[in-house]
């Protein structure tokens, strides 16, 4: 080994920066724990889609008990929302395959027909959620538009995704993949928002009964905007190296770690346990 090469050789094999190695821990630990939540949500929705959550399943059991539906309105939020949950249980599931590096490496076909199958599934959970909203509506008006706004999101980022895979631009297809995935999430990330916030923040902001308070507004939004927003800054510095200032770099990782934490105990008192919006049904299944 030359002598040049042994003076380059604790920068390149040198024990990695401690900052460094809390962001590759916190970044291993949500990348788990999204997987995790989000295979349970996966599950859950499969319940809710076959009828196994008779508490939710509202919102189609006439077509599916083949109850009578009297009027046209009443045909199409059945059937809008029965494709949107079953396309949404694709979206929820299938994100994993897309995002392999080493699937899309080594088995490009595979991830060909799983991005297909999945820009499809999009727009027919988009299509369906805006079909119900048409047909019947949802809880309040707000949700409506809200709703609205995010479905017809979800089925452009799905189109634009395709177009530019089609065209071989596999940086902008790419970039509108992670947009489409960001706003997936919302779904899920929406439970577990206000889950946290009742918990966490002693539902300040939230109504009772019929009534909307702020946080119910908020939400409305804070499930699907933000996420946008980091999507969006993780696209545009996806080859570059964060460049944060000193005095903001321990801050920003005590925020992220908080956020983790958060994150983690939503997932938890949603998902896998009695009194979780889907731990209810999902223990149920577990325990027979």
């Amino acid at each position: 080994m030359s002598k040049q090469q042994k003076a380059r050789l604790p920068a390149a094999t040198g024990a990695p920066v401690f900052e460094d190695v809390v962001i590759h821990w916190l970044g291993r630990f949500l990348r788990l724990a999204t997987w995790l939540g989000l295979a349970g949500f996966g599950l859950y929705i499969a319940l809710r889609a076959t009828g196994r959550t008779p508490a939710n399943f509202s919102q189609w059991r006439a077509l599916i008990e083949r109850l009578p539906m009297h009027t046209a309105s009443e045909w199409i939020a059945n059937i809008g929302i029965g494709v949107h949950f079953l396309a949404g249980m694709i979206l929820v599931l299938a994100w994993p395959i897309l995002f392999s590096a080493r699937i899309r490496a080594e088995h490009r076909l595979v991830h060909r027909w799983t991005g297909r199958v999945y820009v499809s599934a999009a727009l027919l959970a988009g299509g369906g959620g805006l079909s119900f909203i048409l047909g019947h509506g949802a809880y309040v008006p707000a949700a409506s538009v809200a709703f609205g706004i995010w479905g017809a999101l979800m089925m452009s980022s799905a189109v634009m995704a395709f177009v530019h895979a089609r065209a071989r631009r596999f940086s902008q297809h790419r970039a509108w993949a992670i947009r489409l995935f960001a706003l997936v999430l919302g779904s899920w990330l929406f439970d577990l928002e206000f889950r946290a916030w009742k918990d966490l923040a002693g539902g300040v902001g939230i109504g009772s009964g019929d009534t909307m308070g702020p946080f119910d507004h908020a939400i409305l939004y804070l499930f699907f905007v933000p996420n946008l927003l980091v999507a969006e800054c993780c696209i545009r510095n996806l080859h570059r190296p964060s460049r944060w200032p000193a005095a903001f770099r321990w801050p920003a990782r005590l925020l992220l770690a908080a956020a983790a934490l958060v994150f983690a105990y939503a997932i938890i008192v949603v998902s896998a346990t009695q009194g979780g919006k889907y731990g209810k049904h999902l223990l149920s299944l577990f325990a027979g």
